[in-house]
């Protein structure tokens, strides 16, 4: 396996180039091998260098650079011909991090929720403008909910934790939002009517949870609290999602405070600051 090396700032880099693997995209490797030697680099990178360190024709790394820099991942330096990690890739490796520790931190307290209440909890987050399950702990009753981890909320309006969100955005993004989706009825309990939803979301903010009716699934209701991180930055939500013979009206404000005591437990643990 060859090897080359760079000098950083003070520091010897060496790339390892990785044995031709005929399952593997050979475009997509050479992207990734330009990405790792940047980011692993102390300083700019000239195209000349990139060239003298990865086994990549010339005219492909140009592609490959222009590609990159298009998409954010990789910047033009002020020294023309110059390359370093773009802003993007940084925000990439931050939101990942993030999720990893929402995960760790949330799911023992997901477990301690889910034991007391048996029904199912669920963790998500905002991903590229989508809603996102990333954690669930199934209930122990008879119905199951499961929903694949990874999959996207369809709708902000149609579900608790798109209300979260819509709630902590300010009226005139919530309102641009809202027109370009629009709000469509996913059941007939769904709230289709702007001012209804409003006020629906006025209620959020005063309870500090968000209540979801069949308005996703019909038969299902859910709760759901925001969890917050350690810039107080909305970070995900935490919900309790049952069907509607175990989930009475009358046990919502009763969930909705369990479920707000828990998402404050986890932004704790995820350095929300008091």
């Amino acid at each position: 396996m060859p090897s080359r090396s760079a000098s950083g700032t003070g520091n010897a880099l060496t790339i390892f180039m990785n044995k031709k693997n005929p399952a593997h995209a050979p475009a997509v490797d050479r992207a990734l091998d330009v990405i790792e030697l940047l980011a692993a680099s102390e300083r700019e990178l000239s195209l000349s260098e990139i060239l003298a360190m990865l086994d990549i024709p010339r005219q492909s790394l140009i592609r490959i650079l222009n590609t990159l820099c298009d998409r954010g991942i990789v910047d033009r330096a002020q020294q023309r011909g110059y390359y370093r990690p773009g802003m993007k890739l940084l925000h990439l490796g931050n939101s990942i991090q993030d999720k990893i520790k929402l995960r760790s931190v949330a799911r023992p307290y997901m477990q301690e929720l889910a034991q007391e209440t048996h029904k199912t909890i669920e963790l998500s987050t905002l991903d590229r403008d989508q809603l996102v399950l990333i954690e669930q702990i199934e209930g122990t009753e008879g119905v199951r909910l499961y929903t694949r981890i990874g999959s996207a909320y369809p709708y902000l309006h149609a579900v608790a934790v798109g209300k979260i969100y819509l709630a902590h955005m300010d009226e005139e993004k919530r309102h641009k939002v809202l027109e370009k989706i629009g709000l469509p009825a996913v059941t007939e309990y769904t709230i289709v009517d702007m001012k209804e939803l409003e006020e629906d979301l006025s209620r959020v903010r005063e309870n500090g949870y968000a209540f979801e009716d069949q308005e996703l699934r019909k038969g299902v209701r859910r709760v759901v609290a925001p969890i917050y991180d350690y810039r107080n930055d909305l970070a995900g939500c935490i919900g309790i999602a049952a069907t509607v013979f175990s989930f009475e009206l009358k046990d919502r404000e009763r969930f909705g405070q369990m479920v707000k005591e828990t998402a404050a437990r986890i932004s704790s643990g995820m350095g929300k600051k008091k």
